[in-house]
């Protein structure tokens, strides 16, 4: 399969309307990781954001959030949207973001999609942990 950058632009992005539309679906209550106390502006005001950009419309985005930590630096996935037609963008683009935080010691994905885990695992990806949540 021909890279991503063979296809497209990835291109710094911003927290615009279009983006918050884009980005909205990543957060709707069927794809949403925090149990409901997340917030979709305040994880991507603090993310760096990216838009994948095929014939100059942009296709997908993309945001990550950079955490030092004691032993080692991680990246997280915090959002991604988008899609084009015949192209599987998780395989195309997860490539990318990989050398792009190839000075991180993790790069890390919170799903509660079965598919999107199994594209993952398939790529090299590892399941690592259960979230469990009690509402009070």
């Amino acid at each position: 399969m021909a890279g991503i950058e063979e296809i497209a632009h990835i291109v710094p992005g911003v927290l615009d309307d279009a983006a918050r539309r884009a980005y909205a679906k990543a957060f709707d209550a069927k794809r949403d990781t925090t149990g409901g106390l997340g917030d979709m502006e305040q994880c991507l005001e603090t993310a760096m954001l990216f838009d994948v950009v095929v014939g100059g419309e942009v296709v997908a985005r993309y945001a990550l959030r950079q955490v030092a930590r004691a032993k080692g630096v991680e990246v997280f996935v915090v959002a991604a949207a988008g899609g084009l037609k015949g192209v599987d963008l998780v395989a195309a683009i997860g490539p990318y973001i990989e050398r792009q935080c190839a000075t991180a010691d993790r790069l890390t994905i919170n799903t509660r999609r079965p598919g999107l885990v199994r594209k993952m695992q398939a790529q090299g990806w590892t399941l690592d942990s259960y979230v469990m949540r009690k509402k009070l």
